[in-house]
């Protein structure tokens, strides 16, 4: 069943067989947005917000779920608790639900330390806290990735399965893969400078004003967006503009020579050479199915 939201979020759903649902939102409107999806009391559910800020609505309750960079996990054994998410303007969520049996299939050789688990049945959890380092180089990576679409549900799993391991020993304080406050600020530079390329997409800036603006060197900025985001600066703006293309010709309101310069391309067989690259038709074609 899909998300129904009252707006125009761009949301992308991925159900990972019969035991997980992922689906990402970006409310990039000037509006709050309500999102609603049923969900069976077998769910243990994940709300992790990557900008802005959601209220997640429970019966007459209302929980503000959480700002950027936290994180909410729901679960009860005994009742349905269905989806149901006010979305502020300008922000981003993942939610991703994953059915009890399948965590405790994942994590059968130690469950007794995840706190779902008592004895032999499950307790109900609301938990809040916020996203370690290593959860947010997850997130970037389910954020950002380019595969064939039969490999994708296959990498979702693997990412999903990741994030799962260090969300339920993030509490061990001698873990090798602490990251120092160094990294940290280091990684927060190259968020913002993905923000930056989003906003300037059509006209991004040089690397040298990159690194001008985020006191980062440019081999630092190279390195460590290819690292974070797996894909080098030139290859994202690049991917960025199609999936911008691709939107605007699903609404079939302008034609291709008009979206083209939008994104910046002064000539706009450059962008359909691009699209076809990628995509495998034209984007004429594209409009046309």
């Amino acid at each position: 069943m899909d998300l129904k939201n009252t707006f125009k979020s761009r949301i992308r759903e991925n159900k990972i067989g019969s035991d997980i649902y992922m689906a990402q939102i970006d409310n990039y409107t000037n509006f709050t947005d309500t999102i609603s999806k049923p969900v069976g009391k077998r769910f243990v559910q994940f709300y992790l917000c990557t900008k802005g800020r959601a209220t997640f609505h429970f019966k007459s309750e209302s929980l503000r779920l959480i700002n950027e960079g936290n994180s909410l996990l729901l679960f009860h054994p005994e009742i349905d608790i269905p989806i149901n998410i006010s979305l502020s303007k300008k922000s981003k969520l993942i939610i991703f639900v994953i059915a009890i049996q399948k965590l405790e299939e994942i994590f059968a050789t130690h469950k007794n330390k995840l706190s779902l688990f008592y004895q032999d049945g499950y307790t109900k959890l609301y938990h809040e806290k916020p996203l370690s380092i290593q959860e947010k180089l997850i997130i970037s990576q389910l954020e950002d990735f380019n595969l064939d679409q039969d490999f994708e549900n296959h990498y979702l799993t693997l990412k999903l399965h990741e994030f799962l391991l260090y969300y339920f020993s993030s509490k061990s304080s001698d873990s090798p893969h602490i990251l120092s406050i160094k990294d940290e600020k280091f990684i927060r530079e190259i968020y913002k400078i993905k923000e930056i390329l989003l906003e300037n997409i059509a006209s991004p800036p040089t690397l040298r004003t990159l690194s001008e603006i985020s006191n980062l060197s440019e081999y630092k900025i190279k390195e460590g967006f290819k690292k974070i985001y797996g894909k080098s600066i030139s290859h994202f703006i690049l991917d960025t503009k199609l999936e911008i293309g691709k939107e605007k010709l699903n609404l079939r309101v302008k034609q291709v020579q008009e979206i083209a310069y939008d994104l910046g391309y002064e000539n706009p067989s450059h962008f359909i050479e691009a699209f076809k690259k990628k995509y495998g038709i034209t984007p004429k074609q594209w409009m046309m199915k």
